[in-house]
């Protein structure tokens, strides 16, 4: 009988590995005159690889994997046993049940052989990401497998992934406006990395922990700093941190988390800077990107799935409070007023925000629908009754239709949101309804290592009879795939424009030239 050791590469981190003995009947390693093991996933579809799969559906795994320790893979050899070989009884994966020549019907030799023939040291046990999937999940995890590609550990369904990613630019920043007066050009270097753990356990448990270390400025307005640090402190902020249970098709979340049915269709040729920079965030903000501390309901029933999310607290515990229209207070908007009421570094909190969100999201090989309605609750101050309560709504919707085999997206968006205001500074009177809309149209075309595509967003609102305010955001970016789907070299040509009544903007057009190298896993 063969003997085989397990090698395990230990990268300094206690995850309670099991013993050898166990990793050995992980792997199937038995006795010669044991029966071979049960396969637990017999019978089972391998995983297809739908990148709206249901957040219930078990994670992708090979049904003749049995353990992974460390980054080695402990797996059988492929049965290529021939016909010869089936007649008489015996099986090409004698290595896998450990038995001797005799049990398998065949020699050491002819196992080696097969083994080699079979390929299988060239693919892994699971499928690999598409890089559309894996430009999604820049944006949200929230309602797509995790696939335990580059696992710490694995055993059976259950696996421990890092989440790295990683992108170093190269950005000039060239603003103009209609005054002619001169502005200067910067150009700057900047890095955005985003570091975690994500994993499936006990068969229905996903967890996803991930911290960004941020561009810190902004990348447009008044420009890159480049070095991601203010006054020295280098810019942290939780990015994903949340547990999800599914079950039957139903999934609970909690945690910070994006909602996947208010993240637009965009073009992954312009996620350079996985959508931080104000060319791609500002409009996914203000069409109601929704990430934030909350809980999430949603069922996946065949190509449909349909889901409910609540937040409640602090304005800054969501994006949503971005695209609220108008100030609702002297120190300004739901978003920027806690931010001025600092106290010991800590934001005002009289304000309390309160969004629910029903949504709906059509999974399609050819199209693909996403539909949300976020209602807002608004307090703006929460110490007394004399304020008059605010609500608004934002519905919104994207498309996406899919061509020529995958290799052409074409895809739209549109929103439109209404809420009420204040009689500043009478809180306890209403003003005109702030209005808004937002179109956006853009495609992707992939041959092989090579992508370009590009999109285009409209915003207009109104505060007043008299106030108004016009943006668009042009992007185009080609992307080279070195390693597909993990690591790509890019640039990307980006522009805005903006102009508003009856005070036009300081900076009424910016444009902006980046080259990128970026890394995901």
């Amino acid at each position: 009988m063969r003997l085989r050791s397990i090698v395990t590469l230990s990268l300094g981190l206690s995850l309670g590995l099991p013993s050898l003995a166990a990793a050995q009947a992980d792997a199937g390693v038995a006795p010669a005159d044991a029966a071979p093991p049960a396969d637990p996933y017999a019978g089972a579809d391998p995983y297809a690889g739908d990148v709206g799969a249901s957040p219930g559906d078990p994670p992708p795994h090979d049904p003749e994997d049995r353990a992974v320790v460390g980054p080695v893979v402990v797996r059988p050899a492929a049965d290529e046993a021939d016909e010869g070989d089936d007649a008489d009884g015996g099986d090409a994966s004698a290595e896998e049940t450990g038995a001797d020549e005799t049990s398998s019907g065949g020699s050491d030799d002819h196992a080696e052989e097969d083994r080699e023939g079979s390929g299988e040291d060239e693919d892994p046990p699971w499928e690999e990401p598409s890089p559309e999937e894996e430009a999604a999940r820049v944006l949200s995890t929230a309602a797509l497998p995790m696939r335990p590609t580059f696992t710490f550990w694995r055993d059976g369904d259950s696996f421990i992934k890092p989440v790295v990613m990683m992108s170093a630019l190269g950005a000039m920043y060239v603003p103009s406006n209609n005054e002619g007066s001169e502005l200067a050009l910067r150009v700057s270097t900047l890095a955005l990395v985003r570091l975690g753990f994500e994993g499936e356990l006990f068969g229905f448990l996903t967890f996803r922990s991930v911290f960004e270390r941020n561009f810190g400025y902004s990348l447009a307005r008044n420009g890159p700093v480049g070095t991601s640090v203010w006054e020295g402190t280098a810019s942290l902020q939780a990015r994903e941190n949340y547990l999800r249970i599914h079950r039957w098709g139903l999934s609970l979340t909690g945690g910070i988390f994006p909602d996947p049915a208010s993240i637009d269709f965009i073009s992954t040729n312009v996620l350079d800077s996985f959508g931080m920079d104000p060319y791609v965030r500002d409009p996914l903000l203000v069409s109601g990107f929704a990430q934030g501390q909350g809980v999430m309901l949603r069922y996946r029933w065949e190509m449909l799935d349909f889901g409910f999310s609540y937040t409640g607290g602090n304005p800054l515990t969501t994006s949503l409070a971005f695209g609220f229209g108008g100030n609702v207070s002297s120190l300004g908007t739901l978003f920027t007023a806690p931010l001025r009421a600092l106290s010991n570094g800590i934001p005002g909190s009289d304000i309390q925000l309160q969004t629910i969100t029903p949504s709906f999201m059509l999974v399609h090989d050819i199209i693909q629908l996403r539909a949300a309605a976020q209602i807002y609750f608004v307090d703006v101050d929460v110490t007394t009754s004399t304020d008059a309560p605010l609500t608004g709504y934002n519905l919104r919707g994207t498309a996406q239709v899919n061509l020529f085999d995958d290799m052409l997206h074409v895809f739209g968006s549109f929103a439109y949101r209404r809420n009420q205001q204040l009689a500043l500074p009478d809180v306890s009177m209403l003003a005109t309804d702030y209005e808004g809309f937002i179109g956006s149209g853009g495609f992707d075309f992939r041959y092989e290592w090579f992508g370009i595509g590009g999109q285009y967003y409209y915003l207009t609102s109104t505060s007043s009879d008299v106030a108004s305010n016009q943006n668009h955001y042009i992007n185009l970016g080609a992307t080279v795939w070195l390693q597909d789907p993990h690591v790509a070299a890019s640039f990307r040509w980006a522009r805005s424009m903006a102009s508003s009544e009856p005070n036009p903007p300081r900076i009424s057009e910016t444009d902006s030239f980046i080259l990128a190298l970026r890394l995901m896993i």
